[in-house]
């Protein structure tokens, strides 16, 4: 007897689709350029021939200049008056303001007042003065009232820089202080030859091409 046997027909394996993953194309474009800060700590003096008495001097230039030579875009601006007859401030330099500043400060600290800084027989020279104390009183001035000016005046001003000059006047990078302020060293025992620091601490901004 013949057994036949029942066979399934068999299935062709579907063949494994691959997907394809592909990374979209991004068309080339110009390398950006970024900016490098330069740290900058910079001191420098000037020097200014004063007047007799009480004499004001607009130095908002010569502060300005700096700034720019050494190319700081943020910061600040130190003025700083060296002498302790002297003073710094900030106001507005129109001639007859000036005049009424001059006689304020006379009326403030009158030079003819009693003074004890004035008393130069009760006072001391330096030691080793050349000459001795005849030779120090006879150049030591009698200048109370000045030094009591620049006490109330004061003797520095702080004053920012931004968008690359001081922020003063109208805002195209100048010295960050109203329109109509300058920054004035004040000669309060005059005429002297004096001296200004001016320290500027910022950052420069430098283009840089990305590689």
């Amino acid at each position: 007897m013949q057994i036949s046997t029942l066979r399934r027909p068999s299935r062709p394996f579907a063949a494994a689709k691959q997907r394809v993953h592909r990374s979209p194309v991004i068309p080339s474009a110009a390398v950006p350029a970024t900016s490098a800060s330069t740290q900058v700590f910079d001191y420098t003096q000037i020097e200014i021939e004063t007047k007799p008495g009480i004499a004001l001097f607009d130095i908002t230039p010569q502060i300005r200049q700096r700034v720019q030579q050494l190319g700081v875009t943020e910061g600040f601006v130190n003025v700083l008056s060296r002498h302790t007859t002297t003073a710094v401030t900030i106001n507005e330099y129109e001639t007859r303001l000036l005049d009424d500043i001059r006689q304020f400060l006379r009326k403030l600290a009158p030079a003819s007042d009693p003074y004890l800084h004035n008393d130069l027989h009760l006072r001391e020279a330096p030691a080793d003065w050349p000459g001795g104390w005849e030779a120090w009183a006879a150049q030591e001035p009698e200048n109370a009232h000045s030094h009591l000016l620049s006490m109330v005046l004061g003797n520095s001003e702080t004053v920012p820089v931004s968008k690359g000059q001081l922020c003063i006047g109208t805002w195209q990078g100048q010295l960050c202080i109203g329109t109509w302020q300058s920054v004035m060293l004040v000669e309060l025992d005059g005429p002297r030859k004096r001296t200004v620091g001016i320290q500027v601490v910022g950052t420069t901004q430098q283009q840089q091409q990305q590689q």
